[in-house]
Protein backbone atom coordinates (compact mmCIF):
# COMPACT_ATOMS: atom_id res chain seq x y z
CA UNK A 1 0.00 0.00 0.00
CA UNK A 2 2.50 2.33 0.98
CA UNK A 3 4.45 1.32 -2.38
CA UNK A 4 1.23 2.34 -4.47
CA UNK A 5 0.91 5.96 -1.85
CA UNK A 6 4.74 6.47 -3.35
CA UNK A 7 4.02 5.89 -6.78
CA UNK A 8 0.78 8.05 -6.85
CA UNK A 9 2.86 10.67 -5.00
CA UNK A 10 5.40 10.37 -7.93
CA UNK A 11 3.13 10.37 -11.05
CA UNK A 12 1.21 13.60 -9.06
CA UNK A 13 4.90 15.03 -9.04
CA UNK A 14 6.07 14.65 -12.88
CA UNK A 15 2.20 15.90 -13.67
CA UNK A 16 3.02 19.02 -11.63
CA UNK A 17 6.00 19.20 -12.94
CA UNK A 18 4.54 19.71 -16.69
CA UNK A 19 1.71 21.74 -15.78
CA UNK A 20 4.25 24.53 -14.49
CA UNK A 21 6.45 23.94 -17.97
CA UNK A 22 2.95 24.19 -19.60
CA UNK A 23 2.86 27.42 -17.90
CA UNK A 24 5.55 28.99 -18.27
CA UNK A 25 5.62 28.41 -21.93
CA UNK A 26 1.88 30.05 -21.98
CA UNK A 27 2.69 32.36 -20.65
CA UNK A 28 5.81 34.07 -22.22
CA UNK A 29 3.64 32.92 -25.21
CA UNK A 30 1.35 35.23 -24.17
CA UNK A 31 4.06 37.96 -23.84
CA UNK A 32 5.51 37.48 -26.78
CA UNK A 33 2.69 37.85 -28.86
CA UNK A 34 1.21 40.97 -26.96
CA UNK A 35 4.94 42.51 -27.23
CA UNK A 36 4.98 41.63 -31.10
CA UNK A 37 0.80 42.60 -31.78
CA UNK A 38 0.19 38.63 -32.63
CA UNK A 39 -3.46 38.61 -32.79
CA UNK A 40 -3.92 34.78 -32.62
CA UNK A 41 -2.29 33.90 -29.21
CA UNK A 42 -5.31 35.31 -27.04
CA UNK A 43 -5.78 31.69 -25.99
CA UNK A 44 -2.72 31.53 -23.96
CA UNK A 45 -3.93 33.77 -20.84
CA UNK A 46 -6.99 31.59 -20.88
CA UNK A 47 -4.80 28.31 -20.93
CA UNK A 48 -2.46 30.30 -18.02
CA UNK A 49 -5.56 31.07 -15.82
CA UNK A 50 -6.28 27.34 -15.84
CA UNK A 51 -3.08 25.76 -15.93
CA UNK A 52 -2.05 28.07 -12.96
CA UNK A 53 -5.58 26.57 -11.01
CA UNK A 54 -4.09 23.14 -12.06
CA UNK A 55 -0.77 24.13 -10.37
CA UNK A 56 -2.47 25.12 -6.95
CA UNK A 57 -4.95 22.01 -6.76
CA UNK A 58 -1.77 19.49 -7.50
CA UNK A 59 0.61 21.83 -4.72
CA UNK A 60 -1.90 21.84 -2.14
CA UNK A 61 -2.53 17.77 -2.33
CA UNK A 62 1.62 17.51 -2.57
CA UNK A 63 1.59 19.80 0.34
CA UNK A 64 -0.85 17.90 2.30
CA UNK A 65 0.49 15.04 1.91
CA UNK A 66 4.05 16.19 2.88
CA UNK A 67 2.58 17.57 6.03
CA UNK A 68 3.72 20.87 5.05
CA UNK A 69 0.41 22.67 4.06
CA UNK A 70 -0.32 26.04 5.15
CA UNK A 71 -2.45 25.17 8.47
CA UNK A 72 -3.50 26.83 11.56
CA UNK A 73 -0.60 26.08 14.74
CA UNK A 74 -3.70 24.34 16.64
CA UNK A 75 -4.80 22.04 13.69
CA UNK A 76 -1.66 20.42 12.84
CA UNK A 77 -0.83 16.95 12.20
CA UNK A 78 2.85 17.30 12.88
CA UNK A 79 4.90 14.10 14.72
CA UNK A 80 4.40 14.18 18.32
CA UNK A 81 1.07 14.65 18.64
CA UNK A 82 -1.27 12.54 20.09
CA UNK A 83 -3.41 9.79 17.78
CA UNK A 84 -6.24 11.43 18.94
CA UNK A 85 -5.12 14.54 17.97
CA UNK A 86 -4.29 13.21 14.54
CA UNK A 87 -7.07 11.98 13.79
CA UNK A 88 -9.09 14.81 15.10
CA UNK A 89 -7.45 16.03 12.39
CA UNK A 90 -7.70 14.35 9.20
CA UNK A 91 -11.24 13.89 9.92
CA UNK A 92 -11.88 17.90 9.32
CA UNK A 93 -9.84 17.52 6.10
CA UNK A 94 -12.28 14.45 5.43
CA UNK A 95 -15.57 16.70 6.16
CA UNK A 96 -13.39 19.69 3.85
CA UNK A 97 -12.66 17.38 1.01
CA UNK A 98 -16.38 16.44 1.37
CA UNK A 99 -17.39 19.90 1.00
CA UNK A 100 -15.03 20.58 -2.29
CA UNK A 101 -16.51 16.71 -3.40
CA UNK A 102 -20.23 17.89 -2.72
CA UNK A 103 -19.77 21.41 -4.20
CA UNK A 104 -17.64 20.12 -7.38
CA UNK A 105 -19.71 17.72 -8.56
CA UNK A 106 -22.85 20.04 -8.15
CA UNK A 107 -20.59 23.11 -10.55
CA UNK A 108 -20.00 19.89 -12.66
CA UNK A 109 -23.71 19.15 -13.11
CA UNK A 110 -24.84 22.90 -13.96
CA UNK A 111 -21.99 23.94 -16.06
CA UNK A 112 -19.43 21.37 -16.61
CA UNK A 113 -20.58 21.81 -20.33
CA UNK A 114 -20.24 25.55 -21.14
CA UNK A 115 -17.13 26.18 -23.25
CA UNK A 116 -14.91 28.73 -21.55
CA UNK A 117 -14.47 32.22 -23.55
CA UNK A 118 -11.72 32.22 -25.50
CA UNK A 119 -10.29 28.51 -26.02
CA UNK A 120 -14.20 26.88 -25.91
CA UNK A 121 -13.02 23.88 -24.53
CA UNK A 122 -16.15 22.68 -21.62
CA UNK A 123 -15.40 24.40 -18.20
CA UNK A 124 -15.23 20.80 -16.42
CA UNK A 125 -11.62 21.31 -17.33
CA UNK A 126 -11.43 24.03 -14.61
CA UNK A 127 -14.29 22.89 -12.61
CA UNK A 128 -12.95 19.16 -12.00
CA UNK A 129 -9.84 20.99 -10.20
CA UNK A 130 -12.17 21.19 -7.39
CA UNK A 131 -13.28 17.71 -7.39
CA UNK A 132 -9.52 16.04 -7.68
CA UNK A 133 -8.96 18.14 -4.43
CA UNK A 134 -11.70 16.88 -2.98
CA UNK A 135 -11.23 12.90 -3.67
CA UNK A 136 -7.23 13.12 -3.59
CA UNK A 137 -7.65 14.78 0.16
CA UNK A 138 -10.29 12.34 1.13
CA UNK A 139 -8.24 9.72 0.29
CA UNK A 140 -4.61 11.23 2.04
CA UNK A 141 -7.36 11.18 5.51
CA UNK A 142 -8.94 8.27 4.90
CA UNK A 143 -5.60 6.77 4.75
CA UNK A 144 -4.30 8.56 7.41
CA UNK A 145 -7.37 7.69 9.76
CA UNK A 146 -7.35 3.49 9.16
CA UNK A 147 -3.61 3.91 9.62
CA UNK A 148 -4.18 5.84 13.31
CA UNK A 149 -6.69 3.17 14.15
CA UNK A 150 -4.26 0.17 13.27
CA UNK A 151 -1.62 1.95 15.17
CA UNK A 152 -3.78 0.98 18.23
CA UNK A 153 -4.71 -2.69 17.26
CA UNK A 154 -0.86 -3.36 17.01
Amino acid sequence: MKHLGSSAVLVMTIVGVLVVVALVFSTGLGAVGRYLGLSGITWSFEMVSILFLWTTAIGAVLSEVAGENVSIDGNTSTSGRSRWFRIYHNFILLSVAAAFLWSGTAMLGRTGFVPTPVMRVPSWAVQSIIVFMGATLAVIATARIVSAFRERAQ
